[in-house]
């Protein structure tokens, strides 16, 4: 008879990302209190049987189970999930940081599949695809209708194997045609670092996974060696990721044998994280965080402020404090491969701190309390948010009316070096709003400038520049990464 749980195979994770690499072991044996737990599994049963028999439609055994599951987990904490064959697949593949295909990101857009950008040096890219191309077939049968998972399920495919992609490009009467060959596609942990002046190095670290070590320790070469001594080290928007990729990253900061993190948990008891390797870099450090900040993100930010070895400036991040533990379930046969995902400790920082906001009574009932400040990590320096203002913006990403302008933009505008949303490319964009019967209240346009010069920004250059290119021209107008480099300049 097959074993339900075909063994522990522990992945320690500190975000919505999957990790590599056991951290956390659990007892080989678990003790249940058999007669409750016979009883319960009766109830369940019973309770299966009659509504597969006898419910007024008829129903798939296996939603219900996994239904049931879902139910079941989600009534722990927002953290603790079942991972079906295509969840399972998709985050190895988010924890490998490579995968085989193509090397597109897709969304639906007017109901059609939709590239939202080819990755820069990939098969797709060097075949000329654009963002805002519409793929209407692959391999010759029709996209409408397909979910974006099933569409990557097609696109993806063994490395030299090709795949034909039938697309729509706006501004072209016929469609074209692309046969791509796929091949191996890495997603960086570090899609940008570069010299913001002579003595200031900035660091993009998007996610935390595999490759996470060495490519932050070739950033900080590189940037040594162009004579960085001082540092950004840009968290904000990170998710998270490994955790043990937190602690490979703070190790570059932080003296050999100090304390990085503590996990505390029922069945995995206490274990505590150190240094191990030394200080990488040696001059001043700045962390930037936001509200996108979590899990891992935290893990690094909260180190450093501990141990005083950076400055914080941004704003409080998500306080995502909890550790979970991928449990393989392994292949069921007519069903897949399926996981389950599931919080085994929290973590501290250095201090003891728990940053865990799902901890937080009132936050959990949805409250207004001042507890609720002692959740994430706080800056040491607050950057003040922009809040967006009436409907306005919700409607014009709710509609992709920014993606839709951009696609249209670029095909009759030079994208130069310096880029910025001026006044005569706003004016623009708020006659095109309204030719497409966009309507707003008095200054709602005007108190959204800020978010709209961005958004604009953001999508035009998308379809002409790389990651890194991106990141720097965005730096002259980013408030945060301004406030950094004042303090660089004055200390304070």
């Amino acid at each position: 008879m097959r074993k339900f749980l075909p063994g522990w195979i522990t992945v320690v994770l500190a975000a919505g990302l999957l990790v590599a690499g056991g951290l956390i072991l659990l007892p080989s044996a678990i003790a249940f209190d058999s007669v409750s737990t016979n009883s319960s599994l009766e109830l369940f049963m019973d309770v299966f049987s009659r509504t597969s028999v006898t419910y007024v439609d008829s129903v798939d055994s296996q939603e219900l189970i996994e239904a049931a599951l879902r139910g079941m987990l989600g009534s722990l904490d927002p953290n603790s999930i079942l991972l079906n064959p295509d969840d399972y697949e998709n985050l190895r593949i988010q924890l490998s940081g490579s995968f085989e295909g193509v090397g597109i990101t897709i969304g639906i857009r007017d109901e059609w599949l939709t590239v939202i950008s080819p990755v820069e040096g990939t098969p797709a890219f060097r075949a000329g695809m654009k963002a805002g191309d519409k793929i209407v077939e692959i391999n010759g049968v029709s996209t409408l209708g397909l979910t974006t998972t099933e569409a990557v399920i097609q696109i993806r495919g063994p490395r030299g194997s090709t795949v034909d992609l039938t697309i729509v490009r706006p501004g072209l009467p016929d469609s074209l045609d692309f046969e791509i060959e796929r091949d191996i596609i890495d997603l960086p942990s570090v899609p940008a670092e570069f010299m913001i002046d002579d003595e200031t190095g900035y660091i993009r670290l998007s996610r935390f996974g595999e490759e996470t070590r060495k490519e932050v320790r070739n950033a900080l070469r590189n940037l040594v060696e162009e004579g960085a001594e001082n540092l950004i080290l840009d968290l904000r928007g990170n998710a998270g990721g490994l955790f043990s990729a937190a602690v490979d990253v703070a190790d570059f900061f932080l003296p050999s044998g100090t304390l990085v993190v503590s996990t505390r948990g029922n069945a995995v008891g206490e274990d505590n994280y150190y240094t191990t390797s030394g200080m990488s870099f040696k001059g001043d450090l700045v962390i930037l965080i936001d509200g996108g900040s979590a899990s891992s993100s935290e893990i690094v930010a909260g180190a450093l402020q501990d141990n005083n070895a950076a400055t914080l400036i941004g704003s409080r991040t998500y306080g995502k404090g909890s550790v979970q533990t991928l449990m393989d379930l392994g292949e069921f046969p007519n069903l897949g491969h399926y996981g389950v995902k599931l919080t085994t400790a929290r973590y501290f920082t250095p201090d003891g701190r728990s940053i865990d906001r799902t901890l937080n009574d009132d936050f959990l009932g949805g409250g207004e309390d001042d507890t609720l400040e002692n959740w994430g990590i706080a800056p040491d320096i607050t950057v003040e948010i922009h809040e967006i203002s009436g409907s306005l913006p919700i409607e014009l990403y709710a509609g992709s009316v920014f993606f839709k302008y951009a696609t249209e933009y670029v095909l009759e505008h030079e994208i130069d070096a310096g880029f910025w949303p001026d006044s005569a490319c706003v004016a623009d964009f708020r006659s095109y709003l309204s030719e497409e019967g966009f309507e707003w209240e008095d200054g709602e346009f005007s108190d959204n400038l800020f978010y709209i010069e961005r958004s604009l920004f953001t999508e035009i250059v998308a379809r002409t520049w790389d990651r890194k290119m991106y990141y720097r021209m965005m730096t002259p107008h980013d408030e945060t990464v301004q406030r950094a480099l004042q303090y660089f300049m004055n200390g304070e």
